[in-house]
């Protein structure tokens, strides 16, 4: 290598790993936005509205958002001068997390006030977190479903990321009239996908009254791909991503559609014919056994569900239920006995399972006893004559985040869709609820509906194999 050749090389070093520590610190400058989060962006409107899909990029958009007004970088609009206060209001804490990683990805580091500290998986500190930068913005995130605490408040621009109801939008909208310098109104911005349990019809009659200027993102290769690089996703992984969307609301999911209600079966593609089947589990698969518990006290609302899972091919697993127990009037030790016997009839240790059961279900009559996942784990003792804290298993209780009910039908319903979901005839009771299952918002609904014990049985038992996020808390102890 030549002389001049080295040097050129070293060159080369030095220019990347000065690139490598700006993009570091200052991420915000090499944000490049796709065609629908640039328009959004940059419309000068007081109320505005990226309406899209999953996977589209929205939130990343409303953290650019955030920046480019405390910082007064925006690259169209003249906002208003720092200091200015802003508002990120999420629908939950746990989304709240989420939101805050991707704005502290996206923050300028040498921006941030020295008091600033990101805790990662946490969020920034504070009991309300607050962003501060050195010209004096400031970022309040807020959630929507633990209280505003809104009074006398304004703020200069307020993002919502997911939909808010009615009155909480309202609300908000009402902080940004007099929000801007000089008294002039504020901007208030959503970016969502209308999904979950709020309802969104009051957006939709802004859209139609022209009150809201919207911006429709959809997961297409067209949309998701920043303008001048090249398309972060293909159309083979949007096909994969789309196909595990439910019918029910799929057109909302890809387009963001407002027109899309939860109705009808869920699992419209399960197949009696060939997914019923009295077939052994095939040998040479790499098999996870596991068993899942929904509680209750009322008559065939106690389920136990016994499920075998290959997950040889983890991107494409095949679910095989093997037995089920129903019951709900009986005693604790009844219960276990009857899970203990389904183990015996299928073969199966119960050392070798994934244990997963519901919360504490304190019983719809005053004389009702509950039931719990410890009272249960008490009575496989005394039924096995175990003493205290002998028993070779613990029944972890199920992770319920939001939105966690559509998420583990969904995965159901994609494994179904591949032909790898297989059942016996003797599970009377989630066969029937399979094929009758209607998906309901509130859980209100959901607790009178007689079919979703089985389907929550049955997510109880799958979800902590195929869910590569699922977090199970620590182990109980016996008291």
């Amino acid at each position: 290598m030549t002389i001049t050749n080295k040097n050129r090389d070293i060159t080369f070093i030095k220019n990347v790993l000065r690139l490598k520590e700006r993009s570091t610190q200052d991420p915000l400058r090499f944000f490049r936005a796709t065609p629908p989060q640039r328009a959004f962006i940059n419309d000068p409107s007081p109320v505005k509205m990226l309406l899209g899909g999953n996977q589209v990029g929205k939130t990343y958009a409303t953290c650019a958002l955030l920046l480019y007004h405390c910082l007064n970088r925006h690259p169209v609009i003249k906002t208003d001068p720092p200091p200015i206060e802003a508002w990120l209001v999420t629908h939950s804490h746990e989304q709240s997390r989420t939101i805050q990683a991707k704005l502290w990805d996206m923050c300028p580091k040498d921006e941030l006030h020295p008091e600033v500290e990101f805790v990662p998986g946490k969020g920034f500190r504070g009991l309300a977190p607050v962003v501060r930068f050195k010209n004096g913005s400031i970022i309040r995130i807020k959630t929507a479903n633990q209280g505003l605490g809104l009074a006398s408040a304004t703020a200069n621009l307020i993002c919502i990321d997911e939909p808010v109801d009615a009155l909480v939008f309202n609300e908000l909208l009402a902080r940004t009239l007099r929000g801007g310098t000089g008294g002039k109104s504020g901007t208030l911005a959503i970016s969502m996908t209308p999904v979950g349990n709020v309802d969104v019809q009051y957006l939709r009659d802004m859209i139609e009254a022209d009150r809201i200027s919207v911006h429709r993102a959809a997961l297409t290769v067209k949309d998701t791909t920043p303008v001048g690089c090249k398309p972060l996703l293909s159309q083979e992984q949007i096909d994969t991503i789309t196909e595990n969307f439910l019918p029910i609301d799929r057109e909302a999911r890809i387009t963001g559609s407002l027109d899309v209600t939860p109705q009808g079966v869920i699992f419209d593609c399960f197949d009696p014919v060939t997914m019923i089947s009295r077939q052994p589990v095939p040998a040479g698969g790499d098999y996870r056994f596991c068993v899942g518990i929904d509680h209750g006290s009322q008559p065939n609302t106690q389920i136990a569900i016994l499920c075998c899972i290959d997950m040889q091919d983890p991107q494409a697993p095949s679910i095989y239920v093997l037995d089920e127990r129903v019951g709900g009037t009986g005693t604790p030790e009844e219960h276990a006995a009857s899970v203990l016997q389904m183990l015996d009839d299928n073969g199966v240790d119960g050392k070798l399972c994934t244990w997963t059961g519901d919360n504490v279900h304190m019983g719809g009559q005053r004389k009702a006893k509950k039931m719990s996942n410890l009272i249960l784990m008490r009575a496989f003792e005394r039924v096995l004559r175990l003493p205290p804290k002998g028993l070779g298993w613990t029944i972890r209780t199920a992770v319920k985040y939001r939105h966690s009910v559509y998420f583990g039908a969904s995965m159901i319903h994609a494994i179904m869709q591949r032909r790898q979901f297989f059942i016996q005839p003797k599970c009377k009771t989630t066969i029937s609820s399979i094929t009758n299952w209607t998906m309901k918002r509130t859980q209100s609904a959901r607790s009178k509906d007689k079919f979703q014990h089985s389907v929550d049985a049955l997510r109880y038992c799958v979800m902590p194999v195929l869910d590569y996020r699922y977090r199970p808390p620590a182990k109980m102890r016996l008291y």
